[in-house]
C-alpha cells in the first residue's frame, strides 16, 4: 500500500488511539476473551486519560499510521523499560507495548514500515534492545515480528483481568547502531 503516512502523536490523537486500540483489541481477541471482562479490560487498557498521559511521558513515544483520507489504521506504543523481563539484555531497552494494525491493511506494507518507524524511534532514543510480548497462540503476529527480526527469548504470563488467560513469548530484537 502506498500513500499512508506516520508520524508521532501528540496528545490531541488520545481519543483516536482509544478508539483504534478497543476496536482492533476486540476485533482480534474478542472471541477468546468473553464479556464481561472484555469491556473493564477495554475501559482499563484504553482509557482516553491514560493515553493522554503516556503520551506526554518522558521515555514514551506513540506513532500512528494514517490512510491518505486521514483515517487512523495503525499505531505503536513504546517506552523506556528499565527493568525488562528475564531473557531481554541490554544498556538501554524499550519495550513496544502495544503494536495493533488494522485488519483491512495487513500484509499491505503498512506494518512493516510503522515497525521500522518504531525502531528507528527508539534508537533515536539510544536503545540498543527492544522487546514485546505476542500470544503465543497468535502465529500470524509471531512470523510478522520474526520477519521483522526479533527472535523468542523466554515467556510472560498475560492478565486479563484477573484471570491469566495464557503464557505469551517475549521476543527481543538487538537495535545497537553500527
Amino acid at each position: 500500500m502506498t500513500g499512508f503516512s506516520i508520524r508521532q502523536c501528540t496528545a490531541a490523537d488520545a481519543t483516536t488511539l482509544s478508539t483504534l486500540s478497543a476496536r482492533l483489541f476486540t476485533e482480534t481477541y474478542g472471541p477468546t476473551h468473553p464479556e464481561p471482562e472484555l469491556s473493564r479490560y477495554l475501559a482499563r487498557s484504553f482509557a482516553i486519560d491514560g493515553i493522554r498521559t503516556a503520551i506526554g511521558e518522558d521515555g514514551v513515544a506513540m506513532l500512528i499510521a494514517e490512510d491518505p483520507g486521514g483515517r487512523a489504521i495503525a499505531y505503536s506504543y513504546i517506552r523506556a523499560s528499565p527493568e525488562p523481563p528475564a531473557g531481554v539484555s541490554g544498556d538501554s531497552v524499550f519495550e513496544i507495548v502495544r503494536f495493533y494494525v488494522d485488519g483491512a491493511f495487513q500484509g499491505r506494507g503498512v506494518g512493516a514500515a510503522l515497525m521500522r518507524e518504531s525502531l528507528n524511534e527508539t534508537q533515536r532514543r539510544g536503545a540498543d534492545t527492544v522487546w514485546l510480548q505476542v500470544w503465543k497462540e497468535a502465529p500470524w503476529a509471531i512470523g510478522f515480528y520474526e520477519r521483522m527480526g526479533f527472535t523468542v527469548v523466554g515467556s510472560a504470563k498475560f492478565y486479563f483481568g484477573e484471570q491469566q488467560t495464557g503464557d505469551d513469548h517475549v521476543m527481543a530484537k538487538s537495535v545497537r547502531s553500527n
